[in-house]
Parts: structure tokens; C-alpha cells; sequence
């Protein structure tokens, strides 16, 4: 998995403002269990609501050990998961999805931020040693709409940071900072980054707002062999 060559002032900066965009977007969350996982192993997400509050890891020397592919989780178990730049550094993003949106309960919320390949962020990963923007198959907001429909999901929110190149949040990042704040007002297109809210649909009616489903008890919501595929009612 490709990190940033060796650049973390600019791996830094780039997270601050991930930060700070996710944080005007995503909703006050009441509930029990928050999950977060970053393909840079850095969390997006300060401060919650919900009473438990996860950050998993593919590396093996984090609390919280995972595979993208094959989460560790009861299906319908989880209130909110916020996969950071997940599917644009897995070459099975599809699967990863797959995966993240099985194991959030209904009406609860799937939050992706991901890399936008028609922008200067997505340009600058083919400039080979003067593109300071990570490799890897970035997923555009049109073609992770159509799979989070099929997968019964509503995208009830889209925002973006990062419009100017790299190169600029490296050197500049208050110029950049500044001309984002500017631009995501005007909801203006081309964001390097996207951050993606996602709501997960019940059959047969259309919520109107956040109803959480409340999970007794204080254990991990870890998957049986034998739950796979049933809905999670009890402990």
C-alpha cells in the first residue's frame, strides 16, 4: 500500500483537512459503536456521541487488527463506520464496500472519503516522482453512488476538500485551507478529496431522520461462524 514518499507534513496537512470537513458534515450520532479504519492509519473522526468508539487497522501491531476485505463483524451490528481512504489504496475496493456496508445496522450511516481521480489530486499520481499524491485506483463520487445503491444504501450528503494541487497544501496549507473553505461553499466540483455520507435503507419505508438502534452491552460486536447473513436482534 503506497504512503506518502516519505512526506508527512504533507500526510499532516492533508488529514486536518479531512478533519475538518468530515466535521461539518456528519451528524450528531447517538447510538453505541463508531468504527474507523484509514489505509494511512490515521483517524478522521475527533469526537462522537456514541459510547464506543473503534479505530481498526490492517497492520498487525494496532489494537484492533482487520481485513478490509472480510470484516470481523456481525452483519446489522455497527451504528456508524467511516472508511478513509479504503477503497481508492485496495486494489478489491468493491469488496471492501461490500464489506463495510454489511455490517452497518439499518438506518445507521456509511461515511467514505476517498480520493477524486477528476481533480489535480488525481492528475498529480501519474507525474511518477514530482506527483506528491499517493498511487492507487481512485474511485470517482458517480461510480461509488451507482454501488452504494445497489448495496441498498442513500447518499444523503457530499461535501470536498483539497481543490488545488499538492504541491500547494505542501508548501502553502493556509492558502490551500483558505481557497477550500471558499469553494466548498459554493459546492464548487473538482474537489480533490470527497467525503461521502451514506444511509443505510430498510425495506419498505423511507426515514425521514436518524432513529438509532440501541445494541446492549459493551463487547465489540464480533461475528459467529454461524451468524453470517441473519439479523443481529439480541445478545
Amino acid at each position: 500500500m503506497h504512503i506518502f514518499r516519505s512526506n508527512s507534513k504533507l500526510l499532516n496537512s492533508l488529514i486536518e483537512s479531512e478533519q475538518d470537513a468530515a466535521e461539518l458534515v456528519i451528524p450528531d450520532l447517538f447510538g453505541h459503536y463508531l468504527l474507523q479504519y484509514s489505509a494511512f492509519n490515521r483517524a478522521v473522526v475527533r469526537k462522537t456521541f456514541l459510547k464506543h468508539h473503534f479505530f481498526a487497522s490492517h497492520l498487525p501491531n494496532k489494537d484492533l487488527q482487520v481485513d478490509y476485505e472480510c470484516m470481523p463483524f456481525r452483519e446489522n451490528s455497527l451504528d456508524c463506520v467511516v472508511a478513509h481512504h479504503i477503497l481508492d489504496q485496495n486494489p478489491n475496493a468493491h469488496q471492501c464496500l461490500r464489506e463495510a456496508a454489511r455490517i452497518v445496522v439499518p438506518n445507521g450511516y456509511l461515511v467514505i472519503i476517498g480520493f477524486n481521480p477528476h481533480s489535480f489530486w488525481g492528475a498529480s499520481r501519474f507525474l511518477y516522482k514530482y506527483g506528491l499524491a499517493p498511487k492507487g485506483h481512485y474511485i470517482s463520487k458517480g461510480r461509488l453512488l451507482d454501488w452504494l445503491t445497489l448495496l441498498g444504501y442513500r447518499v444523503e450528503l457530499t461535501t470536498g476538500c483539497q481543490y488545488l494541487p499538492p504541491f500547494i497544501l505542501r508548501y502553502f496549507p493556509k492558502f490551500s485551507n483558505a481557497v477550500d473553505r471558499v469553494l466548498a461553499r459554493m459546492k464548487f466540483p473538482g474537489a480533490g478529496v470527497y467525503v461521502l455520507i451514506a444511509r443505510k435503507l430498510v425495506a419498505g419505508r423511507t426515514p425521514i431522520r436518524p432513529q438509532w438502534r440501541a445494541l446492549s452491552g459493551r463487547r465489540i460486536p464480533v461475528a459467529a461462524p454461524s451468524t453470517r447473513g441473519v439479523s443481529v436482534t439480541s445478545r
